[in-house]
């Protein structure tokens, strides 16, 4: 039995506990389920090693709630700040725990159900965000090739010398830099034919790698689908009757609300805005975080802001909180 349990260890599960306890709960009272081993996976598995974790991303500065708050830090030093900030507050945290089911019991309380355990709380704020759940291409695809498909460059092999991205944003253009710094062959296919969506450093940079002839950018590309030869994907675009063969694919596409496995575990994803959480339908479960604001897009001292939020707005003015 827990007073508060999280679903998620990124900043905005992280914020919500460090909130928690600074309103008077007991670290021992307040439970963390990651579905992974560690704090910030996303972060931890999707970044790049060169990539810079950004502390307020196209500018969406925001005042300091939470007290938990970065300048642009490398990836290791975020790790490490996240880390640490687990270790001061003594935060309970068990990992490898995905949630199979929610449900409202008779006196109130909430079950939390994972492959091993049932957890009872007060209080359940999910804080699992939208970088598990990155867009798909949405073409057809030999099943065969699948695993050639990646959401990131963390599983590319040295042996994939022919790559191609697909995103016109920042992920696409860091993704694609960072492979070419690794000796790979990249080619990048965009849907528009300018990179407006990139940050300027990211544009700059980009362009810089195409003028260079480092970087090979297809414009106004469109996959149609692509096919398997010899187990490697050959793409056909809109453009072109004939395909061309890749080791490997790369999307950065964007990432989606969760909803399919939020209903699966008994949530329905109905709000969405621009506030910092929102209540579901079942009383005393919250949404933090990416979920309540994803037309806000995220920055990670926004995210923690948005924990801080979710305690201090949502809950001590109920008189649910000490």
């Amino acid at each position: 039995m827990f007073q508060i349990v999280i679903l998620g260890a990124g900043p905005a599960g992280i914020s919500t506990a460090v909130e928690a306890i600074k309103k008077g709960f007991k670290a021992e009272e307040i439970l963390i389920l990651e579905k992974f081993d560690e704090v910030a996976h996303m972060i931890a598995s999707k970044y790049p090693k060169e990539k810079t974790v950004i502390a307020n991303y196209k500018n969406k500065s925001s005042e300091d709630m939470s007290g938990l708050r970065i300048n642009d830090m490398t990836k290791l030093e975020f790790m490490s700040f996240m880390n640490k900030t687990v270790s001061d507050y003594k935060l309970n945290i068990k990992y490898n725990q995905s949630v199979d089911r929610i449900s409202k019991l008779k006196n109130g309380q909430l079950s939390v159900q994972t492959a091993n355990n049932i957890y009872l709380a007060n209080s359940l704020f999910i804080a699992i965000g939208t970088m598990s759940t990155p867009r798909s291409l949405g073409v057809p695809t030999a099943e065969s090739i699948a695993e050639r498909i990646f959401y990131d460059i963390q599983k590319i092999s040295s042996v994939d010398k022919k790559v191609l991205v697909v995103g016109g944003g920042d992920s696409a253009a860091e993704f694609a830099r960072a492979l070419i710094e690794r000796g790979h062959s990249v080619c990048l296919s965009y849907r528009g034919n300018t990179f407006e969506k990139m940050l300027p450093i990211n544009n700059l940079a980009t362009l810089k790698l195409v003028e260079e002839k480092k970087l090979f950018f297809y414009p106004s590309s469109i996959i149609q689908k692509i096919e398997d030869q010899k187990g490697r994907p050959i793409v056909y675009f809109n453009d072109s009757s004939e395909g061309e063969q890749f080791d490997c694919i790369v999307t950065a596409l964007g990432n989606e609300r969760p909803a399919n496995y939020l209903s699966s575990i008994g949530i329905q994803l109905g709000c969405e805005g621009e506030d910092n959480f929102c209540a579901t339908e079942v009383e005393g479960v919250f949404f933090v975080g990416d979920l309540a604001s994803i037309k806000s897009g995220g920055t990670i001292n926004i995210a923690f802001n948005r924990g801080t939020a979710t305690i201090r707005a949502k809950m001590y003015h109920s008189g649910l909180l000490r």
